[in-house]
């Protein structure tokens, strides 16, 4: 078992994206994540689509340019201060009830070898099974909660630079040819439902098993007094 102790150096650089504009989905994510086991996350301010110059290849919208921009200046800053191992997440990133103890699970299981992990994803292809709830990543996109460290870094930063006319994720996904994702089975980290930044839809909880999202909502349903309910209310779109 992974111990919860060296959780905490797990990571070098434990990053949260998050607008300016959008301030309350970052306080919104602190508590979803009180009892955090690796290093204390940093707010990296997002670029903000809506606020910079979109080149004309790019046909995906200003969300999905700002969120792009914003990842790349998240692996360019760890590249440049020596980080050789960083967590990014998203500030709609939804753990899974009893997160600490499944990471480190995780954590003890997944090959040692790892380049990259997805704790949360979208698979475009079946990933391979590896192993009692550790699969290894064919295809799979999303952006919201993965890790990566050592040569994928530059790898990853050098993808986007070759595929600048597609999303991020899709960037992400299109390294797998080369380098070792591997993601738990179940998916340990969801996006949270509220309006999106990219598409400006309204999205339910997902990207985790329906049981996963049952037991969340029963949970959060039992635990939220009424005061903390109202406040979920006024500060989160619907």
């Amino acid at each position: 078992m992974y111990s919860y102790a060296s959780l905490l150096d797990t990571f070098d650089r434990v990053v949260v994206i998050n607008l300016a504009r959008r301030r309350e989905r970052f306080a919104r994510f602190t508590r979803r994540f009180q009892a955090w086991p690796f290093k204390p996350p940093q707010r990296f301010e997002a670029i903000d689509g809506l606020q910079v110059q979109i080149p004309d290849y790019w046909k995906n919208g200003p969300g999905a340019w700002g969120c792009m921009l914003s990842h790349q200046a998240v692996v360019d800053s760890a590249i440049a201060d020596g980080v050789s191992s960083l967590l990014v997440l998203e500030d709609d990133a939804y753990p899974v009830p009893d997160f600490t103890p499944l990471a480190a699970d995780f954590l003890a299981k997944v090959p040692k070898d790892w380049d990259c992990l997805m704790f949360g994803t979208e698979h475009l292809f079946p990933p391979i099974v590896v192993g009692p709830g550790v699969v290894r990543c064919v295809g799979s996109i999303r952006t919201h909660a993965y890790a990566v460290r050592g040569r994928m870094l530059p790898v990853l930063r050098e993808f986007w630079k070759h595929h600048k006319t597609q999303h991020c994720d899709m960037g992400l996904a299109l390294t797998m040819r080369y380098v070792k994702a591997y993601a738990p089975n179940p998916l340990l980290i969801g996006q949270d439902a509220g309006e999106s930044d990219i598409t400006g839809l309204s999205e339910s909880l997902r990207f985790l098993s329906a049981h996963q999202i049952e037991d969340i909502a029963q949970r959060r349903g039992a635990s939220q007094s009424p005061a903390l309910q109202k406040l979920e209310t006024e500060l989160v779109p619907s």
